[in-house]
């Protein structure tokens, strides 16, 4: 069993164990709309990650340029992005100048992962590579802002943003994680592409009891 494959067999089981939780906990019982979003991002890491898993197995190697699988990875930040942004940013940002620089510091997370790619190109001279990573990158960007965004962010009235931000901070993790699985994997730097990929998996674990939690939490 070649190493890619190990580690996509790791992140699968993880993804599919957050997936079951979700389905039960949030999608089973009709939770809020929130929490089903969240729920369906880790549904897609685990479809991504089960394409590698097949493919791998029965081909050896993945289409590094671009396959099928990146779009569930893609699904994954979408979810993510959507169930922070809308409704649950109006309840801690009102648009107001006294959170402008609140929003100016979130921007250090989308500015981490753009200097991450930037430094990625310098080091990759297939421009197929780095289109491939970019098209990951271009979506990890919003969501680590609001990600980042609601961990620093003042707390409302009844505490729903401080009793997730265990839950963002998973979040705000797995983006970078996730980018630097493609980056040290297309890199072919072995160690740093193994420790990423098992950090991938333990944060994908950990999500949705973490959500489960803080939102109990901020309920009572």
């Amino acid at each position: 069993m070649n190493l890619v494959l190990m580690m996509s067999a790791w992140m699968f089981v993880c993804a599919l164990i957050g997936t079951i939780y979700g389905a039960l906990h949030f999608l089973a019982k009709k939770s809020a709309l929130y929490l089903q979003m969240i729920a369906c991002g880790v549904g897609c890491q685990m479809f991504a990650r089960l394409f590698d898993v097949i493919y791998l197995a029965l081909n050896g190697e993945l289409h590094r340029e671009f396959n099928i699988g990146m779009l569930g990875i893609v699904g994954s930040f979408l979810f993510i992005l959507s169930a922070n942004y809308g409704q649950m940013d109006s309840l801690v940002d009102d648009g107001s100048a006294a959170l402008r620089p609140t929003r100016r510091r979130a921007l250090l997370a989308p500015a981490a992962i753009l200097a991450l790619y930037v430094a990625y190109c310098c080091a990759e001279q297939d421009l197929r590579l780095r289109l491939a990573v970019g098209l990951i990158t271009a979506f990890i960007l919003p969501t680590v802002y609001f990600n980042f965004k609601h961990l620093i962010i003042y707390d409302v009235e009844n505490g729903v943003i401080r009793c997730i931000r265990s839950y963002n901070l998973l979040a705000l993790a797995y983006g970078f994680l996730v980018l630097l699985e493609f980056i040290f994997g297309y890199l072919s730097l072995t160690v740093p592409y193994v420790l990423v990929c098992v950090g991938v998996g333990a944060v994908t674990l950990a999500m949705m009891p973490m959500l489960q939690r803080g939102w109990a939490r901020g309920r009572q």
